[in-house]
């Protein structure tokens, strides 16, 4: 595995863009948007920075400030859910979800509640 992403939840996303880019040199990499939440994703020195805004706020929603996950970039999620099963590892669904660009994605929990993602592109 190999670190992908980190995901940071933002009060305004424009506003956080614009901070990113303009104060910290990053670079626009990507752009989406659901029903629950609007993100873009920076690269900064070789690290992708996925800035998220909730418009539609779940139970599970993160207050802005915080690093919401973790992302490691996986080469056969499957494999790797059946690893980490069996190592105890807490996923907050039971199989991976498709979201753009045709991605795999999935999350569990550390031994101390961080959320971490594994993530597969095909």
């Amino acid at each position: 595995m190999i670190l992908n992403h980190l995901g940071v939840v933002v009060s305004n996303l424009t506003k956080s863009e614009d901070f990113y880019c303009r104060a910290l040199g990053c670079t626009l990499s990507g752009r989406w948007q659901n029903d629950e939440l609007k993100a873009v994703n920076l690269q900064c020195a070789g690290l992708t920075i996925e800035l998220l805004e909730y418009v539609s706020p779940s139970q599970t929603y993160t207050p802005a400030g915080v690093i919401n996950h973790l992302a490691f970039k996986v080469q056969d999620i499957e494999a790797q859910i059946e690893r980490l099963n069996k190592l105890g590892a807490a996923f907050e669904t039971v199989s991976p979800k498709i979201i753009a660009s045709n991605k795999k994605i999935i999350f569990f929990h550390g031994p101390d509640g961080e959320r971490i993602e594994l993530v597969e592109e095909n």
